[in-house]
C-alpha cells in the first residue's frame, strides 16, 4: 500500500506502481520526528448513524534521535531515514508493525518490497 498526497502526480512519476495499491489524497503532513500512524477499515454504523472503524495496524515511528521518549532511553528506529535519502521500509507484513526491528532504511521504491 502506498498513501500519497496527489495520486495523479504520483502515478505520473511512478507509472509502474499498480493503481490499486495507491491511496489518497490526504491532507496534513507526517512529523519528521515521529508520530502515530494507524490504518483502519470501515466497520458498522451504530444506531446513531456513527461509523466505527476497525484498526488493522498502528505504528508509532521515530526518526531515531529521541532516546528520551523511549523506554530505557534508547531510540531503536533507524536514523538513516531522517532526511538522508532513505525511506522507512517494513521488513515483513506479517511481523508486528509497531516494532522498530521490523523496519529498515532503504532506497525509496514505491509499491515494491
Amino acid at each position: 500500500m502506498v498513501v500519497v498526497k496527489d495520486p495523479n502526480a504520483f502515478s505520473w512519476r511512478y507509472p509502474a506502481v499498480p493503481s490499486q495499491i495507491v491511496f489518497g489524497p490526504y491532507t496534513g503532513n507526517l512529523d519528521n520526528a515521529g508520530e502515530r500512524v494507524e490504518i483502519s477499515l470501515p466497520g458498522d454504523v451504530d444506531k446513531y448513524g456513527r461509523r466505527h472503524y476497525i484498526r488493522v495496524d498502528r505504528v508509532v515511528y521515530s526518526d531515531g534521535s529521541h532516546p528520551e521518549d523511549n523506554p530505557g532511553d534508547v531510540d531503536l528506529w533507524p536514523i538513516e531515514a531522517d532526511g538522508g535519502g532513505s525511506s522507512l521500509t517494513r521488513i515483513s507484513e506479517t511481523f508486528y508493525g509497531n516494532d522498530p526491528n521490523n523496519w529498515t532504511p532503504a532506497t525509496p521504491s514505491p509499491g515494491n518490497k
